[in-house]
This record gives C-alpha cells, sequence and structure tokens, in this order.
C-alpha cells in the first residue's frame, strides 16, 4: 500500500468527544478524515471519509503494514491540526 504523505499536514486523533459520538453513530458525513501513525504522526492516507478511513486502518492492520518512517502499526484515525472538517487551507 503506497502512502500518500502530505508534508504540509500535522495530523491530530480525534477528541475524546468526537470518539464517543462516533460510538453513537454520530459523525460528519461531509468532513474529510485521514489516516495517520500515532507514534511518529507520519499521515498514510488523506481525504477519505470516515467508513472508509475506518476500514482503511483495519486493512492496513490485517496486513501487518507498519508505518513506513517509525516501523510501528499504531494506525489511527483523525483531521489535519485545527480542523473540525479535515478540510485545510495552504498558503
Amino acid at each position: 500500500m503506497d502512502s500518500v504523505t502530505n508534508k504540509n499536514i500535522t495530523p491530530r486523533g480525534l477528541s475524546y468527544e468526537e470518539k464517543e459520538n462516533r460510538k453513537k453513530g454520530i459523525y460528519d458525513s461531509f468532513a474529510n478524515y485521514l489516516v495517520f501513525c500515532q507514534k511518529c504522526k507520519h499521515v498514510q492516507k488523506s481525504n477519505m471519509y470516515i467508513m472508509r478511513a475506518e476500514a482503511y486502518i483495519d486493512e492496513l492492520n490485517e496486513r501487518s503494514i507498519v508505518c513506513p518512517k517509525c516501523g510501528e502499526a499504531q494506525w489511527t484515525l483523525g483531521y489535519p491540526l485545527n480542523s473540525l472538517t479535515g478540510f485545510v487551507k495552504f498558503d
């Protein structure tokens, strides 16, 4: 699986509230999520709807894909830093 890292994105994990809402089936259906390594913050893939991002994490784990930057398999779902929707503007 190829990484599509965007070095302009600093990822953040979902907040406690966002995780709890997701468990209840509440999420922003228009948001763009990303999958990144919790350890080193390497963005593996971005611009995905939540269900696809969750499935991608499952695929990475099932295939034992490790982070190309740090060698760990600590994939998580998130947004770009300072974003609640996944949409960011670059200067």
